[in-house]
């Protein structure tokens, strides 16, 4: 099977994934995939914010179902913030997982340890001073430098393969925030 035919394949399991989940929630299916806007609700607006690049170019995720997704249902944005960036490690075997959203505005991380009193942490990136990812065999590290001390989002340990996932997210979360800052900030 060529490349092409793969790819025409997974848009057509895709688009009765999409049926499935649009006539749950009482809206008409589409008669094909959608070459615009989310094709994981299948609106073209969605949001109004960006659309959301996934590893396939034909996978697009607007802002409405990104925050439909654990554990982005527990933020809150502000009125009119709106995600830049947002990574996170959705593994099944994993009992939590962590989050992290960039908006023009601010930074949000979402630790899953102590999953009872886990919540979304709002930093302002003009409290940001910098940010570095920081490697450990079992814990690697993204931590934020801020006017009164550093705030630390650690990954929770797993299988290797996962732990390089993680440290490819931390490591471009820290140049995502450098460069989000405003001149100056950055030490």
């Amino acid at each position: 099977m060529d490349r092409a035919s793969e790819i025409e394949e997974a848009k057509a399991v895709l688009l009765r994934e999409l049926n499935k989940r649009r006539t749950s929630e009482g809206r008409a299916p589409l008669a094909k995939y959608p070459e615009v806007g989310c094709t994981v609700c299948g609106e073209t607006r969605g949001s109004g914010g960006p659309l959301f690049q996934s590893a396939a170019p034909y996978i697009r995720t607007c802002q409405a179902c990104v925050l439909k997704e654990f554990p982005f249902t527990k933020l809150r944005l502000p009125p009119g913030e709106t995600i830049a960036w947002f990574r996170n490690n959705p593994t099944f075997h994993r009992t939590s997982d962590y989050g992290i959203v960039l908006t023009g505005c601010a930074l949000y991380l979402y630790s899953p340890f102590w999953l009872m009193f886990s919540r979304w942490r709002r930093i302002p990136l003009a409290e940001i001073r910098g940010a570095a990812f920081r490697d450990s065999r079992l814990f690697p590290a993204l931590h934020i430098r801020l006017d009164g001390g550093t705030a630390v989002l650690r990954t929770p340990p797993d299988y290797a393969d996962e732990m390089e996932y993680d440290r490819r997210n931390l490591t471009e979360a820290a140049e995502r925030v450098r460069t989000s800052l405003p001149i100056g900030r950055n030490e």
